[in-house]
């Protein structure tokens, strides 16, 4: 006689499987998750460490300098010119004037 798992575990890793697989559908199908310039959105691609330099660069001169939040080189922190911080930003067409 061969014995089969019951009817209810079964149906609980059914549940499981069509949960995970709704939950990866709208994970790697959002346009909230690929708004980065993928083919579905019209944002052009702005790193997060360009869009935290033009943060401390807000209210500065685009001759000022400021420290970077992300980088590093050889154990210290690297400056960064708001000039070009500012450029990157507005050349992305982020309108700025909504921060």
């Amino acid at each position: 006689m061969i014995l089969k798992k019951p009817i209810k575990e079964r149906g609980t890793k059914m549940k499981k499987m069509v949960i995970a697989a709704f939950a990866a559908m709208f994970i790697f199908g959002s346009t909230t998750t690929m708004a980065s310039g993928n083919l579905e959105s019209d944002l052009t691609p702005v790193s997060a460490e360009n869009i935290l330099n033009w943060m401390n660069c807000k209210d500065k001169k685009p001759t000022d300098t400021v420290k970077s939040m992300t980088k590093t080189k050889d154990g210290k922190i690297v400056r960064v010119n708001c000039g070009e911080a500012q450029k990157i930003v507005s050349d992305a067409g982020i309108p700025v004037s909504d921060f």
